[in-house]
């Protein structure tokens, strides 16, 4: 045997049923509650805890797909600043490093680079053009003799002109009764009407297709 709502589903219901809200002025239809406002009702408190405000959104979600509710994600007037990369993915970006390997567990050797052991004249050369000046790169040699050297990849980290800050908007779980066709079909109507004259506005700055261009007179010789 099917049970029905529960408690806490029919003190939902009741709730959404008295229109808390009040109606839109823009289509008359009930406004939307937030599970938040419908939690303080429920339960009889102020601030209402996580667990009872996944309670009553449960309850919701219940009533919901039985289609005595309906259900939006809508602003509740806050907002906060994250930071974010731009764009999401980017081209990675490496830098070659050059050093003397130290053993197990130096940088090289983590990178998976295999240490070389050679010494020709281009990889002096490229020692004395990474290091700088010729006694650095003397030192980074000599260090290098006893177990080789290493040139690998470094991932580098994303600049910080690539991140940029949004203003992202506080949203939550609202509900309101479901409306009946009959009331859906007068809440559509009226808003129809409360726009008819915001378009006709818009309408009326824009110029007409179809009217006639009036070439530019030609100048007398």
């Amino acid at each position: 045997m099917s049970r029905g709502p529960g408690q806490i589903q029919r003190a939902v219901l009741a709730i959404l049923r008295g229109e808390p809200g009040g109606r839109s002025e823009r289509d008359g239809a009930p406004l939307f509650a937030s599970v938040t406002t419908l939690a303080r009702r429920v339960y009889a408190v102020e601030e209402p805890t996580d667990a009872q405000r996944a309670s009553v959104r449960r309850a919701v979600r219940r009533l919901e797909a039985g289609g005595l509710v309906e259900v939006r994600r809508l602003g509740v007037g806050r907002s906060y600043r994250q930071r974010r990369a731009h764009p999401r993915r980017a081209v990675p970006r490496y830098e070659e490093r050059l050093a003397a390997c130290t053993g197990d567990g130096c940088e090289g050797c983590a990178a998976g680079d295999r240490a070389s052991t050679y010494f020709t004249a281009d990889v002096i050369a490229m020692f004395i053009d990474f290091f700088g000046t010729l006694p650095e790169a003397d030192r980074q040699l000599w260090r290098a003799t006893a177990r080789g050297w290493h040139l690998y990849s470094v991932p580098l980290p994303r600049p910080a002109e690539d991140y940029r800050t949004y203003p992202i908007e506080v949203t939550e779980l609202c509900a309101r009764r479901a409306l009946s066709a009959d009331e859906q079909e007068r809440a559509d109507q009226q808003l129809r009407d409360f726009l008819a004259p915001h378009i006709a506005a818009i309408q009326a700055l824009r110029p007409r297709p179809d009217a006639a261009v009036t070439p530019p007179a030609e100048e007398a010789d």
